[in-house]
């Protein structure tokens, strides 16, 4: 064997171990880690179930809340945990304060070892579209 077919044995190891390590990290990140199940408008706000898809607790937790006006309201959990496979119901009042279509979407998400993950283009979470209940006759 020469010495030639030693280098080019270890470089292509090398880059196999990095395109390898590439796939975990890219495959660890890609996912939302949370996913909104459900959500309703009622009287004096808007109901949320999620559900915590990803590996780590998430401490937390920050939704883009914007009503029909375009008003942007206040939707997070400061101080929360949520574990991995379990489903949370979460409250909050109407943006604009009174009853509307409210589009709620993931902001960020802070996991318990401090990694804050947001969501993009290629790594986009579920968007909710949520309406009041209808007046009853």
């Amino acid at each position: 064997m020469t010495t030639d077919n030693v280098r080019c044995s270890g470089w292509t190891i090398c880059l196999c171990i990095a395109l390898a390590l590439g796939c975990v990290a890219g495959a660890y990140a890609s996912v939302c880690p949370l996913t909104i199940v459900s959500g309703t408008g009622e009287k004096d706000g808007i109901v949320l179930t999620v559900r915590n898809y990803g590996k780590l607790p998430i401490r937390r937790l920050e939704f883009r809340c914007i009503g029909s006006t375009g008003k942007a309201g206040s939707c997070r959990e400061e101080n929360a945990l949520f574990y991995p496979g379990m489903e949370y119901t979460l409250r909050y009042p109407y943006p604009a304060g009174k009853p509307g279509i409210v589009t709620v979407a993931v902001e960020d998400a802070t996991m318990s070892d401090g990694f804050v993950w947001k969501p993009s283009k290629k790594q986009p979470c579920r968007q909710l579209h949520i309406s009041p209940p209808k007046a009853r006759r």
